[in-house]
């Protein structure tokens, strides 16, 4: 069972000190400490777990690709999607500026009703979530995504791999802080 409770990162003494206690004082030589400190949500990833991709409107309705074909859970049912989907594991991927969000919103009410997304097109290992919002970037044709959307692999490398991995030493570190009240790294 990994801690709820936010993950607190400070520098002192040449290093990194790590806690899910707010420190008052550094414990390596005990010196008063500032409150200048930086907080994670991750708590749990298993490297075996399957990623699932999802979309999100502006006002916060989820959008998702599965078996079930395309599913919309609007924000007022979020605490049903985050307790029932395990929407509340996420990292956000990639987002676009403010100025984009009605077009955002737009072509992502014209996909989700394209009937490629029912639930008798849905294939596990071609035509699955991934394939959801590929699509969707492809439509949406904004930056760099326009480029990287075509080659499922490419996006993977340059946009998928670099949050998940940044997850990833987070999570290392809350597991590194299971039943201790602070884990240190020497700094670069």
């Amino acid at each position: 069972m990994f801690d709820s409770r936010d993950l607190m990162c400070l520098r002192h003494c040449n290093r990194t000190i790590f806690s899910y206690d707010v420190l008052v004082q550094c414990p390596i030589c005990c010196k008063s400490l500032g409150e200048s400190l930086d907080e994670t949500p991750f708590t749990s990833f298993q490297n075996q777990n399957n990623l699932h991709i999802g979309l999100t409107a502006s006002n916060g309705t989820i959008y998702e690709f599965d078996v079930k074909g395309l599913v919309k859970t609007p924000f007022n049912n979020r605490t049903v999607a985050l307790k029932d989907e395990s929407w509340d594991q996420c990292l956000v991927i990639a987002q676009v500026p403010e100025s984009w969000y009605d077009r955002w919103d737009e072509v992502l009410d014209q996909i989700s009703t394209d009937q490629s997304w029912s639930e008798e097109m849905y294939e596990k290992d071609s035509h699955n979530c991934y394939s959801f919002v590929l699509g969707f970037l492809k439509a949406l044709e904004y930056g760099e995504f326009s480029t990287l959307c075509h080659d499922k692999l490419l996006f993977s490398e340059k946009i998928v791999a670099s949050k998940t991995q940044n997850a990833a030493k987070y999570i290392t570190i809350h597991r590194k802080l299971q039943g201790c009240n602070y884990f240190t790294e020497e700094q670069e």
